[in-house]
């Protein structure tokens, strides 16, 4: 697997953490998973997100 298809798995999975825990914060449907957990996926979701499009982003200039 390559650097590109890594980053590029990395990056979906940041996102759908951050999705799951927005979800949960704003709706308040899954009672299964604490507040707490939900900030935790929101946040660590955001930042594997944001990291893996600028490591991709910098990927393709070079």
């Amino acid at each position: 697997m390559t650097d590109k298809n890594s980053t590029l798995i990395s990056s979906v999975s940041g996102l759908a953490l951050f999705t799951v825990g927005a979800y949960r914060i704003f709706t308040n449907n899954l009672e299964a998973m604490s507040l707490l957990v939900a900030y935790i996926f929101l946040i660590g979701g955001l930042i594997g997100f944001v990291f893996s499009v600028a490591r991709l982003s910098k990927m393709n200039r070079t």
